[in-house]
């Protein structure tokens, strides 16, 4: 997911747009949570306020303070001249009452590219992105701690689960940026035409399990099979061949030990009974790794996300009788998704003061959350702000207004989301151990202890050598910079 290093500025002195217009019905309903996304939100926002232009760039010049930042801009046409701009018109209420400040806007590459730059030291002052191991194994993360007791930062505004990534070698690294939460959808048109019971908020993972396996049919024609269930494979967040941690969390199990981040804890029971079950499914054929059609009843169970995925749903669900659900009660309770997305303050920055207070304008006030609900129907990172996101994306996304989007809400208020823990030196290194020793036991559950062992004993080998392999790896990075921004250490099999 790496783009191309490029920037431009805007800032300086802007005259303050009335706080009201940031926000307004008008906003909600024009931003880029409609079809046609950011593009048809750039008419009507990017008027709200100054946002490009030679004056803007004459008055930068008598900035006092310039701030470097790299947002998350993964959401459609982010990088172009309208999206630019409307990441702009976020922040003016925040440049409205810092005038001497000049914010730069950089969309240099995610992880390794910012890590060169970092090194280097033209790396941003403040940055989202979703990987904290790698910034935080190399000490490039300024601990926000002493700014969060100074200025009396309630951090129960956050998910307390998801809060323990960030928290951890006696600091706070980062704040989440916003939360992609996810629940289970179904296809109600199929359980109608099997005469199977909806979900109840009290269904256990096994009431679950039996909905996904009566619902399955097993067919040599692909457009006649269809599979009960998907599970969470975590993409960039984890590791191709595992589930996502939560799942773990819910058995009482984890990937990383609880109490040594430098151990792994796969051998623990409730993590190895967490993969039986879902390796179970998956060799049974009620569940698979990329899923089928939901919206042609290929699929009966998927999972639903708080962006992109309701986005899709408002445009192509049309037709299809689905619902969203409460998450499965597990063993230990119920737990749910949230992704690893945070905000962190380069530790090299020259600006800290400020890089907090623009940070915090980011993570811990509510305009620039409430935006980005707007701007790309994200799930905000604070508990309070869910009942706001309910009622505008009700609003915007009519064909989801008899959806229980409050599913999303009650995860927030029960304190259900969870990242999952890292490992404390090489975390992308043990999860390619960990994913290629779990790979036989999705084929065969039986082996799942095994794999677990030597998942174990891999990570363990992997974490114990993990201080000289960073220490090597920025010792590259900072001597041999390649020229899209990436390291010769990152690129290098074996450093």
């Amino acid at each position: 997911m790496l783009r191309r290093a490029a920037s431009a500025h805007i800032g300086g002195e802007p005259a303050a747009a009335p706080r009201r217009s940031l926000f307004s019905r008008r906003a909600a309903l024009k931003a880029g949570v409609t079809a046609a996304g950011v593009m048809a939100a750039g008419a009507a926002l990017s008027a709200c306020g100054p946002t490009t232009g030679a004056a803007s760039t004459t008055k930068a010049a008598a900035a006092l303070i310039n701030i470097l930042w790299r947002p998350w801009y993964n959401f459609n046409n982010a990088t172009s001249s309208t999206g630019h701009a409307l990441l702009m018109q976020g922040i003016q209420p925040w440049l409205a009452q810092n005038k001497g400040v000049n914010v730069t806007i950089t969309y240099m590459g995610y992880q390794q590219g910012t890590v060169a730059a970092m090194l280097a030291g033209t790396g941003p002052d403040v940055f989202a992105d979703w990987v904290l191991p790698l910034y935080l194994g190399q000490n490039l993360l300024l601990d926000l701690s002493k700014y969060v007791q100074r200025d009396n930062v309630d951090l129960t505004i956050f998910p307390s689960r998801d809060m323990e990534v960030f928290q951890q070698a006696g600091g706070l690294w980062a704040l989440p940026s916003y939360l992609h939460l996810q629940a289970p959808s179904v296809n109600l048109g199929i359980l109608d035409q099997l005469a199977l019971s909806y979900p109840d908020p009290s269904w256990t993972y096994a009431d679950w399990t039996k909905l996904m396996t009566t619902a399955t049919k097993k067919s040599s024609d692909p457009k006649q099979q269809r599979l009960g269930g998907w599970f969470y494979w975590s993409g960039y967040d984890y590791w191709g061949n595992a589930p996502h941690a939560y799942y773990l969390a819910g058995f009482g199990g984890e990937y990383v030990d609880p109490n040594d981040n430098t151990k792994a804890y796969l051998t623990n029971s409730g993590t190895e009974q967490c993969l039986s079950w879902i390796y179970g499914l998956l060799a049974e054929g009620v569940c698979g790794t990329g899923g089928l059609n939901f919206q042609t009843g290929n699929q009966v169970v998927t999972w639903m996300d708080t962006a992109g995925g309701l986005i899709n749903a408002a445009q192509n669900f049309g037709g299809v009788k689905w619902q969203i659900y409460d998450e499965m009660v597990f063993p230990k309770g119920k737990v749910s998704y949230a992704a690893s997305d945070f905000y962190a303050i380069n530790a090299g920055t020259k600006n800290p003061d400020i890089a907090w207070e623009f940070m915090k304008y980011l993570t811990v006030q509510t305009d620039w959350q409430k935006w980005m609900v707007h701007l790309a129907m994200n799930g905000p990172n604070q508990k309070s702000l869910y009942p706001f996101w309910v009622e505008t994306v009700k609003q915007v996304a009519k064909p989801l207004a008899n959806i229980d989007l409050d599913v999303f809400n009650r995860q927030m208020q029960g304190n259900d989301p969870y990242f999952g823990l890292t490992y404390k030196y090489q975390d992308q290194r043990a999860g390619q151990s960990i994913g290629a020793a779990l790979q036989p036991a999705m084929k065969n559950p039986q082996q799942v202890p095994q794999a677990c062992t030597t998942a174990t004993n891999q990570v363990d080998a992997v974490e114990s050598a993990g201080a000289t392999l960073t220490q090597t790896q920025n010792t590259f990075t900072k001597i041999f910079p390649t020229a899209n921004g990436t390291s010769i250490a990152a690129v290098t099999p074996g450093l």
